[in-house]
C-alpha cells in the first residue's frame, strides 16, 4: 500500500515537473532586458570574477543599489563563470530553481494534509492540484522570466525549505531541525528582504495545526524575529538611501489607504482572473472631475470584506474550516502585506512577482475546498477533477503566452504601454480595465530605442513622456542628443535648455550641449560648457565626453566625433585614445595626413593597445600614399607587437618596398 501510494506521488509530481517546464520552456529563448539586468549581470564588474576583492563586495555592500541580497547575486556570478553572457544558461537556471519550488511545495503540501490527519486520496488531491497551480499560473511568468528576479525564486527555496524543515521541527522536537529552519530563515533573507515575514508564516503554520498556544510557541521565534528586524531595518535603511522609497507627504493618508486596498483587491481577483497582466502597474491617473475611479473607494471594504467575513463565517457556522480558512487567508495577507504600497516603493502600484510565495495559501485553500466538495458529494468526483483539469489547461495556457511577453526589453515595455497607453479623451484617460499611464514605460522604451540608435521611435516615446509632465533632465538631455544627431542644433539646443531649467547642476547636460555648440563651429561657448561640465563633474565630465566620442566612432558619425576628440585633446594631451580614435575619424573623412600624424602620437606612447592598432593603420596609410619604407616599418611594428596582419598584404608592401629602394640607389 505504501510502495503504491509512493508511485502515485512520483508519478504525479513527475508530470508536474514536466507540465510546469513545458509552460517556461520558450523563456529560455529570452534575452538580457535593460529592466534591471544590466545592473544585476551584463554590467555587473563583481559577478564576472571570482576573487576575493569580488566576493567581499558582494557580501558587504548593495551593488544592485536597491537591495541587500549576496545570495542572489552569487548564483548570477556562477552562472557567468560558466556561461558568461549567454542569457539561456540564466533563464534555464530560473526555470530550475522554479521547478525545484514546485517539487518543495509539493512535499510541504503533503506533510500539512498528513499532518492534519487527511487521508491518502485527499492528500493526493490538494497536493497535486496545489502544486499544479503554483507551478504554471501566469502570475509566475515575472519572477521566473526576467532575469534580475532570479531573487525571488531563490528566496522561494530556502524560504520553502525553512517551512519544510519547521514541520519536521514541530514534529521531532528536535533542536537540529530549529536550527536548521533558522539557517534557511536567513539564507531566504540573504536571497531577498521579502523573507523577513517568516516567522508570521510560521505562526500561521502554528495555528492551521492548532498547536496550543503556550509560551514556548512564542519564545521559539524570538530568534526569528530579531533576525526580521535586522534585514528589514537595513532593507528600508538601503531603498529610503538610495531613493526607491517616496516621501510620507506624497499621498495622502485617503491614498494610503485606497492604493494597499486596490493592490490587495487585485493580488485576489487575478489569482481567479489572471487576465490583462501587465510587467507595469502604474499609480492611478485623477479624472479632470478631481475623482479616481469608483474601484478605489471600494476597495478598502472589499478587502476587510476578503480579510474577515470568510474567516468570521466559519468560526460562527462552519467550525471545521475555520483554520484552514484563517491560514489561507492569513498567510496570504502576511506574505503581501509589507509590499502593499502603506511604505510607497516604486513607481508601481503592485507587481505580479510579490504573489509568487503568498498564493502558496490560497492554492492550498482552494484545493483543499475542492476536495471537501468532492468528498460530500461522490458522485462529483469526476466531474470536479474534469473542470479542475479544464481550469488548469487554461492557467498552462495563460502562463505559456506569458512567457513570449518578457522575451526582450521592447517587448515587455511594449506590453505595458499597451496595457495604460495614453488615452485621447482627457475626461477618460483609460479603459474599464485601465487604472492609470504607464509613463515611465514610455520613458524606458524611449531609452531603450535611444541605445539602440532608433531615434525617431525614442524621440515619439520621449515626447508622450514630457506631454504627461514629468519633468526629467535626462530624458530631455538625450532628445537634445537626437536633435543633435537630426543636426537640427537650434531645437537641440532649445532642448538641453529644459533640461538645465529642470536639473542645472547636470555635467552630463552641460559636456552634450557643448558638442553642440562644437558642431555649429561655436567653439567659444563650447569650452565655456565644457568648463562648467568639468567643474560639475570633474573627471566623470572627461569620461562622459570621452564615452560619447567613442560610441560616434562605432556609429561611424565620424565629423561630431572629431569634434569630440579636438575638446578631450584641449584637456588632456596625455591619453593615446583620444589621438588614436581622433585619427581614425580623420582617416574616415578622408584625412589621411592628419590620420597618419595622430596614429604616429599615439605609437610613441608606447602604449601595448594603441601600439598595435595604430601601427597597423600606419602600415595601410602609408601603403595608401605610396610611402613603402615606412609602409614596411609600420607593418614589421604591428607583426611584433602581435597583429594578425594579412601574408599577401605583408608580401605586398615588402616587394614595394624593396622596389623603392632600388630605385634610390
Amino acid at each position: 500500500m505504501k510502495n503504491s501510494f509512493l508511485i502515485k506521488q512520483i508519478l504525479i509530481l513527475g508530470s508536474i515537473c514536466v507540465i510546469t517546464f513545458i509552460c517556461f520552456n520558450y523563456t529560455q529563448y529570452n534575452q538580457f532586458t535593460n529592466w534591471d539586468d544590466d545592473f544585476y549581470v551584463t554590467n555587473d564588474p563583481y559577478i564576472k570574477e571570482f576573487t576575493p576583492h569580488n566576493l567581499k563586495v558582494i557580501f558587504t555592500e548593495d551593488i544592485t543599489k536597491n537591495n541587500y541580497h549576496p545570495l542572489c547575486m552569487l548564483s548570477l556570478a556562477i552562472n557567468y563563470h560558466f556561461s558568461k553572457l549567454d542569457p539561456r544558461a540564466y533563464y534555464l537556471t530560473n526555470i530550475g530553481i522554479h521547478i525545484a519550488n514546485v517539487i518543495l511545495v509539493f512535499f510541504l503540501l503533503l506533510a500539512l494534509c498528513r499532518r492534519m490527519k487527511l487521508d491518502e486520496n485527499s492528500c493526493l488531491f490538494i497536493t497535486s492540484f496545489a502544486a499544479l497551480w503554483f507551478g504554471i499560473h501566469p502570475m509566475r511568468v515575472e519572477s521566473v522570466s526576467w532575469i534580475a528576479e532570479r531573487k525571488d525564486v531563490l528566496y522561494a527555496f530556502f524560504y520553502f525549505a525553512a517551512i519544510l524543515a519547521y514541520l519536521r521541527y514541530i514534529s521531532s522536537n528536535k533542536w537540529t531541525w530549529y536550527v536548521a529552519t533558522f539557517l534557511l530563515f536567513v539564507a531566504s533573507c540573504l536571497s531577498k528582504p521579502m523573507a523577513v515575514v517568516l516567522p508570521l508564516s510560521l505562526l500561521c503554520i502554528d495555528f492551521l495545526l492548532d498547536r496550543p498556544l503556550k509560551r514556548k510557541l512564542l519564545t521559539e521565534k524570538i530568534l526569528f524575529f530579531a533576525g526580521s528586524l535586522l534585514c528589514g531595518g537595513a532593507a528600508i535603511y538601503t531603498q529610503h538611501h538610495t531613493g526607491a522609497i517616496a516621501s510620507f507627504s506624497t499621498l495622502t493618508l485617503a491614498q494610503r489607504v485606497m492604493y494597499p486596498s486596490y493592490a490587495f483587491v487585485m493580488y485576489v481577483s487575478k489569482l481567479f482572473n489572471p487576465t490583462y497582466l501587465s510587467t507595469f502597474y502604474p499609480y492611478p491617473i485623477y479624472y479632470n472631475t478631481g475623482y479616481l475611479p469608483a474601484i478605489f473607494y471600494l476597495a478598502p471594504f472589499i478587502t476587510l470584506a476578503i480579510l474577515i467575513v470568510p474567516v468570521y463565517l466559519c468560526y460562527k457556522i462552519y467550525k471545521p474550516y475555520f483554520r484552514i480558512v484563517g491560514f489561507g487567508i492569513g498567510y496570504f495577507f502576511v506574505n503581501v502585506v509589507f509590499v502593499l504600497q502603506f511604505l510607497s516603493v516604486g513607481a508601481a502600484i503592485m507587481s505580479d512577482r510579490y504573489t509568487y510565495v503568498a498564493y502558496f495559501s490560497l492554492f492550498f485553500l482552494l484545493a483543499y475546498l475542492w476536495n471537501a466538495v468532492r468528498k460530500r458529494v461522490p458522485s462529483s468526483q469526476i466531474a470536479i477533477t474534469i473542470l479542475l483539469l479544464a481550469m488548469s489547461g487554461g492557467l498552462a495556457y495563460g502562463c505559456y503566452q506569458r512567457t513570449f511577453v518578457w522575451h526582450d526589453a521592447e517587448s515587455l515595455l511594449s506590453d505595458a504601454i499597451e496595457k495604460y497607453p495614453v488615452k485621447k479623451d482627457p475626461d477618460r484617460p483609460h479603459d474599464k480595465n485601465n487604472t492609470g499611464i504607464a509613463a515611465l514605460s514610455y520613458k524606458w522604451r524611449g531609452n531603450l530605442y535611444f541605445d539602440s540608435g532608433k531615434y525617431d521611435k525614442a524621440l515619439d516615446d520621449y515626447n508622450v513622456f514630457v506631454l504627461l509632465q514629468r519633468d526629467d533632465a535626462k530624458v530631455y538631455d538625450k532628445m537634445g542628443l537626437i536633435y543633435a544627431y537630426k543636426k537640427d542644433y537650434k531645437k537641440a539646443l532649445d532642448i538641453f535648455s529644459q533640461s538645465l531649467a529642470v536639473q542645472n547642476n547636470v555635467y552630463k547636460t552641460y559636456t552634450d550641449r557643448s558638442l553642440v555648440y562644437a558642431m555649429m563651429g561655436d567653439t567659444l561657448n563650447a569650452l565655456k560648457d565644457y568648463v562648467v561640465a568639468y567643474q560639475l563633474g570633474g573627471n566623470k565630465a572627461e569620461q562622459a565626453l570621452s564615452e560619447g566620442s567613442f560610441n560616434d566612432i562605432q556609429k561611424q558619425l565620424y565629423v561630431p566625433a572629431l569634434l569630440q576628440y579636438n575638446m578631450l585633446l584641449k584637456i588632456n594631451t596625455n591619453n593615446p585614445f583620444y589621438y588614436f580614435y581622433r585619427g581614425v575619424a580623420y582617416y574616415q573623412l578622408g584625412y589621411i595626413e592628419p590620420a597618419i600624424a595622430d596614429w604616429e602620437i599615439a605609437v610613441k606612447f608606447n602604449v601595448a593597445d594603441t601600439k598595435k592598432s595604430a601601427s597597423n593603420n600606419l602600415s595601410v596609410a602609408y601603403d595608401n600614399i605610396g610611402k613603402d619604407s615606412l609602409a614596411l616599418y609600420y607593418v614589421n611594428m604591428a607583426i611584433a607587437t602581435g597583429n594578425n596582419v594579412k601574408p599577401d598584404f605583408v608580401e605586398s608592401i615588402r616587394k614595394k618596398a624593396e622596389a623603392q629602394s632600388k630605385k634610390t640607389r
